[in-house]
């Protein structure tokens, strides 16, 4: 999008201005003016999107809305929204605003919603094409296998799935062998205790970094993956165990001028 245009004055419209007619006209001269009203701004691009969809939420402010609507709607992310906001000016925060004002405007009934409000969310909607590609159903493999990948603190673990007598098998070392504590692999079959797959499957994953705690934890999270792929069925209930769900937690960083990352120094007034 061009941002200036150039408007060329012409010398009759000079002369009509000029009180004296007998004057000579001035040579012909090209002004510059900018194309969009948000031209002086940090991004002319993302404030004039931003304009519009502010406009148009003040228009349609009173009509109703249901924010579940917005469950199915695929709108840009920040990377393909960047190719036509500015570029390296647009920002995340931008980005989030723009997301605010979208969801907001797509949430009013359907019924209400006029040919140009429609036209106007569509510039913002990611192409059905585009959904479907990216939405890849995982499947088993040539061998029957379930293949997931799970993670935890600075472990990760693939882990392969496959119907057997239930032997698990870790870096080429049994369950016992390699966790020795029984906390540890308590949290590695509770997966398969949940859905009372014990002894139906064979388990075999290679992982590597952290500790074998944090190992345990990306395991326990790549076999539930890896039995939803056999079962789908199987999803709400590991979700409600909390199995599908990453643990987050990590051990915070020190502070400078701490002892720990949040423990000060021992500080005696006398």
């Amino acid at each position: 999008m061009r941002l200036l245009q150039q408007r060329p004055t012409s010398a009759v419209q000079r002369q009509g201005r000029n009180q004296n007619p007998n004057t000579i006209p001035e040579l012909e001269v090209k002004r510059i003016i900018p194309a969009l009203p948000t031209f002086y701004s940090s991004n002319p691009l993302h404030d004039q999107n931003v304009q519009e969809l502010t406009k148009a939420l003040r228009k349609h402010v009173s009509f109703p809305y249901d924010l579940s609507r917005n469950a199915t709607v695929k709108w840009f992310n920040f990377e393909q929204y960047k190719q036509i906001a500015g570029g390296s000016r647009l920002k995340v925060i931008q980005h989030q605003e723009l997301l605010k004002l979208l969801n907001r405007l797509s949430a009013i009934d359907p019924q209400l919603q006029n040919d140009d409000l429609v036209a106007l969310l569509n510039k913002f909607k990611v192409a059905e094409s585009a959904q479907n590609s990216r939405l890849e159903v995982p499947q088993l493999d040539a061998n029957g296998r379930a293949i997931a990948v799970g993670r935890r603190k600075a472990s990760s673990a693939k882990v392969y799935l496959v119907r057997g007598e239930g032997h698990v098998m870790i870096n080429n070392s049994s369950l016992v062998s390699y966790l020795p504590r029984s906390s540890d692999r308590l949290k590695v079959t509770y997966p398969l205790k949940v859905t009372d797959s014990e002894g139906k499957y064979n388990v075999f994953v290679k992982v590597r970094g952290g500790g074998l705690s944090g190992q345990a934890g990306a395991i326990s999270l790549g076999i539930s993956r890896a039995l939803v792929i056999h079962n789908p069925l199987l999803k709400s209930r590991l979700y409600k165990a909390g199995c599908m769900t990453r643990d987050h937690r990590v051990v915070e960083r020190k502070k400078p001028g701490k002892v720990k990352a949040r423990k000060s120094p021992t500080w005696v007034k006398r």
